[in-house]
């Protein structure tokens, strides 16, 4: 195998115009699937409602109800949302073009008739214009290479990630997809709170209450119409934007108000595992240099 080849299986090519069309039934459904975790015992700044990658796909992993546990899947290779419970009962949809009302409610269907209470609200969270669930009717395309491309660059985001996360020696939270926001993340904290604003809303403010580096990967949206890498520090200190970082590509966006590195550029890298951790590196550092984080917090990664 080729390193290009290699670099095609580990960060394939992904329009963000082009996943557009398919991205809005698939985001619909992950958030419906997440939804159902919000059942779980609430962890500080929603720890436990991300859903977790897997060799196929997402998982919600297990989830409590009245038969013991149940758990969703999202499989990327069969195309397929599939269930199952810790009594034996499972099920399965496929993933294929229709509209998110019908998706939506042949699962939760579904669900219920294995005896889970699948209640969940049906309005989509964090969307400029929401639709809910039940009213979004119109007939949607489902691009099955796009939607498998997307997952693996998860893949391959988290591997990265996790190798940057085990340097650091404070709190932080599993890697795991944002289902309201569809991107991958990782989250560093300083043990420091924040009095967040009363009036970003209820997510953001069980969200951005302590000070906190996040970095991650999604495919863009309105308002960045190109798959990116982003880092910002919260609250965002004075000076920040003027930090060097890296690789070459990386740059501080006025706009979105943290550094971008666009996956298009990471593509062309010659070495891509090793300039994304560049850019983690360098917007950690950069972000915990101005906001006065102690230096003890990242550590080797090795155990000693």
């Amino acid at each position: 195998m080729t390193a290009g080849s290699r670099t095609s299986d580990f960060w394939p090519t992904l329009s963000s115009p082009a996943f557009e069309p398919t991205r809005n039934l698939l985001h619909m459904a992950l958030q419906a699937v997440g939804k159902l975790k919000l059942a779980e015992p609430f962890q500080a700044q929603w720890a436990e409602v991300p859903l977790w990658l897997s060799a196929r796909g997402l998982t919600t992993g297990p989830i409590r109800y009245a038969g013991g546990v149940y758990e969703v899947r999202a499989d990327f290779i069969s195309h397929e949302l599939q269930w199952l419970t810790s009594s034996g009962a499972s099920g399965q949809l496929p993933l294929r073009p229709t509209s998110v009302a019908a998706l939506v409610d042949a699962l939760l269907d579904q669900l219920r008739g294995a005896g889970i209470d699948a209640s969940i609200t049906l309005l989509p969270q964090e969307r400029s214009r929401p639709i809910p669930f039940n009213e979004d009717k119109e007939p949607r395309p489902y691009d099955r290479d796009l939607v498998n491309a997307w997952w693996r660059i998860l893949l391959s985001t988290q591997r990265v990630l996790q190798v940057f996360q085990g340097r650091f020696t404070g709190k932080t939270q599993p890697i795991g997809l944002m289902w309201g926001t569809l991107d991958i993340r990782v989250v560093f904290y300083n043990g420091k709170p924040v009095a967040p604003a009363q009036d970003i809303g209820f997510i953001r403010r069980n969200a951005m209450n302590a000070e906190l580096i996040e970095m991650g990967w999604w495919s863009g949206d309105a308002s960045y119409p190109r798959p990116a890498f982003y880092s910002f520090t919260y609250p965002q200190p004075q000076g920040i934007e003027n930090a060097k970082v890296g690789p070459a590509a990386a740059r501080w966006d006025a706009g979105m108000g943290e550094f971008l590195l666009d996956y298009n550029d990471l593509r062309q890298s010659g070495d891509p595992e090793r300039d994304l951790l560049t850019f983690l590196e360098s917007t950690y550092h950069a972000g915990a240099t101005a906001a006065g984080w102690d230096s003890r917090l990242l550590g080797s990664g090795c155990p000693e």
